[in-house]
């Protein structure tokens, strides 16, 4: 009896296993372009950008900081950014703590797709020492609209390399130039984020992308490497988080010392 009784559970879980995977494999076979995309009036995402600066062979730190932020996406026009703060941070597992407040990043709105911000005068009414942090901040949000823009062109374990991005050079005006070789993105799976069903998709570009920089007391030449991954939706095909890792090794053209920058930067939706 105990046996019959062991033989109907083990049929039981594994029945269980074979329909969870069935209805797992309908999602696997959607074709992304066929899913009607919803834009809400607004979306919102808690930001959080982290850096660190460190020797890339001596174990030295020389300092970790972060911002934290509100970013809002206003339908398809405008963004916005909110409650903009600052902290120091002692390595990049840690969340920010005792922020400081940077209200003349509050409010500061561009317009969706638009290239100003590769101009020196975008940055005008922001002051010389957080000028760098803006940059990253604004330079960052293309890769929500990057997702949106390649997810048509996805199939599920099918590497897709976007044309836009080879051989693809980017200046900012009194910054950097970065010059990308390639980008690799791939539907690698799915997950559940913020109640939604959501298709993996995860981007990289691992070749080493020449970048040069000039700023206050540093003319830099170096090499950029960033990876991520995106999370779509698919119900409504919009974007629920997104995390990048960017690491920058470059010379210091007055001193040649060596350096390396270490980002990890998320977006996540709230709204």
């Amino acid at each position: 009896m105990k046996r019959v009784i062991l033989s109907f559970v083990f049929l039981f879980i594994v029945s269980g296993i074979i329909a969870q995977d069935n209805s797992l494999s309908r999602y696997f076979d959607v074709k992304l372009r066929d899913i009607e995309s919803i834009i809400p009036e607004k979306q919102e995402y808690d930001v959080v950008i982290k850096k660190q600066i460190l020797h890339p062979i001596e174990k030295m730190v020389y300092f970790t900081d972060a911002l934290k932020a509100t970013f809002r996406v206003h339908g398809t026009d405008s963004v916005v950014w909110h409650n903009v703060g600052w902290s120091r941070i002692d390595d990049l597992l840690q969340e920010p703590v005792q922020i400081v407040n940077w209200d003349e990043f509050n409010g500061r709105t561009h317009k969706t797709g638009s290239t100003d911000w590769l101009n020196e005068k975008f940055y005008s009414n922001i002051p010389q020492d957080k000028r760098e942090w803006a940059r990253m901040m604004t330079s960052d949000v293309p890769w929500l609209e990057f997702g949106k823009f390649i997810i048509d062109s996805l199939e599920f374990q099918k590497d897709y390399f976007p044309q836009i991005m080879d051989n693809k050079d980017i200046a900012v005006e009194g910054s950097n130039t970065f010059s990308s070789s390639y980008l690799k993105c791939v539907w690698s799976g799915i997950t559940l984020c913020n109640d939604e069903i959501c298709a993996i998709v995860k981007f990289e570009s691992l070749n080493s992308q020449l970048i040069s920089y000039s700023g206050d007391k540093i003319v830099m030449k170096g090499r950029d490497m960033y990876y991520g991954e995106i999370l779509v939706s698919l119900n409504d095909k919009q974007i629920e988080r997104l995390v990048m890792v960017e690491d920058l090794v470059g010379e210091n053209q007055f001193d040649k010392n060596l350096f390396e920058m270490q980002r990890i930067v998320t977006f996540n939706k709230v709204k």
